[in-house]
């Protein structure tokens, strides 16, 4: 399984930590290169310094053959916007780290789909839980 992670934060490193445990094909991808040094090093995975909206970096990453696109960058409007890219250049399944509540009511979950995200996340909602 192919899993392209969009943000190295303390969200998306925690993932590919997780993630690279599993044998899964892992890829990485931050803008700030700083942040992918050290875990290029220590983890089984791929790292790619790159826009996550970047077109050409979403295809450097093999997104066309990702089983899934995870945004968790702390910018709530790209991470929707490289999910829409990325389900548009092929990923399976794409999921997005959200800040707005109300994009989770049932009467927007079709808005979403339609747009490409599959899935969406709001971590002060996964908190309380």
């Amino acid at each position: 399984m192919k899993i392209v992670i969009a943000g190295a934060g303390a969200v998306g490193t925690h993932l590919a930590q997780m993630l690279s445990k599993e044998n899964l094909d892992i890829v990485l991808i931050d803008e700030q290169e700083e942040r992918l040094a050290k875990l290029n090093n220590d983890l089984d995975i791929m790292t790619l310094v790159c826009s996550p909206t970047s077109i050409k970096g979403l295809l450097q990453a093999g997104i066309e053959n990702a089983n899934l696109f995870i945004a968790v960058t702390p910018n709530e409007s790209e991470n929707l916007l490289c999910c829409m890219l990325a389900k548009q250049l092929g990923a399976q399944r794409t999921v997005a780290r959200i800040d707005n509540y109300e994009y989770l009511s049932e009467e927007n979950k079709k808005l979403f789909e339609n747009a490409g995200i599959s899935s969406l996340i709001y971590p002060e909602y996964l908190a309380e839980a």
